[in-house]
């Protein structure tokens, strides 16, 4: 596991680099008295003598500027200077997303400025790139800078979203070059809407804007076009289609600079960098597995605890199961809602997650103490299972693994600027003070909903009986993540097998907005069910998986959402 940690990780750096020939690094960039956080890839070929056009992305909201990485790495490795950057209130980047009240560029206009400042780059060869909340802040940012030569709209910036003044309506000669790309799966759009009435007078056209033409020119800065890549709203930025038209988009209005392949060439390195990632991310579970070992023998013995339940036996799982799953979907909306209103632990998204978590596990606690006998067969004692549960040494030994992952994460992230991430960054350091002290807000907002679930997908339901040794636990841990992941993926399923077989969305709107977040839960939830399926595997007691996982979620939810 420490091969597979290690490769991973200097494999992702090294394909960062470009091989060797990107200098990647972190800026702090002042916006009047607030500090941003930008991701600079510099070609090393790039200098105050070679100076080479520059493009600053802008992610979308509940993002980092990690997820625009894989744009700015691709543009860079073909001699652009990229400036991937973390918006007002996101990332390490300081301020709330209220700001853009103020500042509708939420920053991008502050690092537009840094770029000028900087001698390696052609300061009249600017471009934009933004997804979705970073598409209205380049377009606010392109507003009050004649100098923009090329804009990117990836699922925003459209419509009123970001018309502060008559100046900035969209037109065929306002943005200069624009380049708009709509995933066909995007809940948030609908494209005929788009290519029959948003977009024609942007395009200079009175008929139906059709996607994959060129309209305009780029000699005259009037280029237009439309892409519609087969994606959803969350992997837009990742989408390869995505990417190659924008590498094509910039050089048709920059040139092509001298970068570290042929211009023309098609190759892509960032599915591999991410790749690599995820094997980093492998090792890293499975050093915490291996380090759990001996912390775990030093206290096996007194956290073996009698079984309070009913005698073991073959419980009908699929209930347990079944239970589970309908209360984590039939709240979800509903206190997403309620976390929109009460707005704690204070981050945008983030108390409607908690506030989520919070009410399953309740739910589900109550329905085991007053349904156990109509759901099981037989009673349990639930108040005697959850005092069983607190031990001294069930939240030393949560405490200390979770330490470890996070003093590993921590190191990677100070020492060689690497994020551990599925899609976007969920595992890393915190970068500012208000985010540790927003983390332990949520720690008593998720502890009562892993209690929870370890009854219904740990404690309680009966072990697939084999006499294969090893393959047992694993088929017994490929059950229970499914068992957790299930309902979620069969939502997603519906939303989008309706949408392919019928064109119509089955949940519309902010709604299905809302399940895009489902695409990061399905990973973070299969982790989470993986370590407390293997904590009450070696100790037979609830507190230590669901703390440690109520540590783990406080950690992500407290660097991966908005203030």
């Amino acid at each position: 596991m420490i091969a597979f940690l290690f490769f991973g990780v200097f494999a992702s750096i090294f394909l960062d680099s470009g091989f060797g020939t990107i200098d990647v690094q972190s800026v702090s960039i002042m916006d009047i008295k607030i500090q941003l956080s930008g991701l600079i890839y510099r070609p090393k070929t790039v200098t105050a003598d070679n100076p080479a056009p520059a493009i600053v992305l802008a992610h979308g909201i509940s993002s980092s500027k990690e997820m625009m990485s894989e744009i700015g790495l691709e543009l860079a490795r073909r001699g652009f200077v990229s400036l991937c950057l973390d918006l007002l209130g996101h990332g390490k980047s300081q301020g709330t997303i209220e700001g853009g009240q103020l500042d509708p560029s939420f920053g991008v206009s502050a690092a537009v400025q840094y770029l000028k400042s900087q001698p390696f780059v052609n300061s009249s060869a600017l471009g934009l790139v933004g997804h979705s909340l970073g598409a209205g802040a380049v377009r606010a940012a392109a507003m009050n800078d004649t100098q923009i030569g090329a804009l990117v709209f990836i699922a925003g910036g459209l419509g009123d979203t970001a018309e502060g003044a008559q100046q900035g309506a969209l037109n065929s000669t306002f943005p200069r070059n624009l380049l708009v790309i709509v995933g066909k799966y995007d809940v948030l759009f609908d494209l005929t809407e788009l290519t029959e009435k948003e977009l024609p007078s942007a395009f200079g056209t009175e008929q139906k804007v059709v996607p994959g033409v060129l309209y305009g020119n780029f000699a005259s800065n009037t280029a237009r076009k439309l892409v519609i890549p087969l994606t959803s709203h969350l992997f837009e930025p990742l989408d390869i289609t995505t990417v190659s038209e924008i590498v094509r988009w910039m050089e048709g209005a920059f040139g092509t600079p001298q970068g570290l392949i042929n211009p023309n060439s098609e190759e892509f390195v960032y599915p591999q960098r991410e790749a690599s990632i995820a094997i980093a991310l492998i090792g890293l579970l499975g050093l915490t597995f291996l380090l759990f070992f001996p912390i775990q023998k030093f206290v096996e013995a007194k956290l073996q605890k009698k079984n309070t339940v009913v005698e073991k036996k073959q419980l009908p799982n699929w209930r347990l199961y079944v239970v589970w799953g309908v209360i984590n979907l039939g709240l979800f909306v509903p206190m997403f809602a309620v976390g929109l209103i009460a707005s704690f632990p204070p981050l945008v998204f983030g108390s409607s997650v908690a506030w989520w978590l919070l009410a399953s596990g309740l739910l589900g606690l109550l329905i085991l103490g007053k349904f156990s006998k109509r759901i099981l067969g037989d009673r349990i004692a639930l108040k005697e299972e959850l005092a069983c549960a607190f031990t001294k040494e069930g939240a030393i030994l949560a405490a200390v693994a979770f330490v470890v992952i996070f003093a590993v994460t921590t190191f990677l992230a100070i020492s060689f600027n690497f994020n551990f991430r599925v899609v976007a960054p969920i595992l890393r350091d915190f970068g500012s003070t208000s985010r540790v002290l927003v983390f332990p807000a949520f720690i008593p907002f998720f502890l009562p909903y892993f209690l929870a679930e370890s009854l219904y997908i740990h404690k309680l339901p009966s072990e697939i009986p084999s006499r294969q040794g090893p393959l047992s636990g694993m088929l017994n841990w490929a059950v229970t993540v499914l068992a957790k992941i299930a309902p979620f993926i069969l939502l997603l399923f519906l939303q989008y097998i309706v949408k392919i077989a019928l064109d119509v969305w089955l949940l519309p709107g902010f709604i299905g907005f809302l399940l895009e977040f489902v695409w990061l839960i399905i990973p973070i939830f299969a982790i989470a069910s993986s370590f407390s399926w293997w904590f009450h595997k070696r100790t037979g007691n609830a507190l230590s998986g669901a703390l440690f996982n109520a540590f783990l979620m406080s950690w992500i939810a407290s660097v991966v959402f908005p203030f």
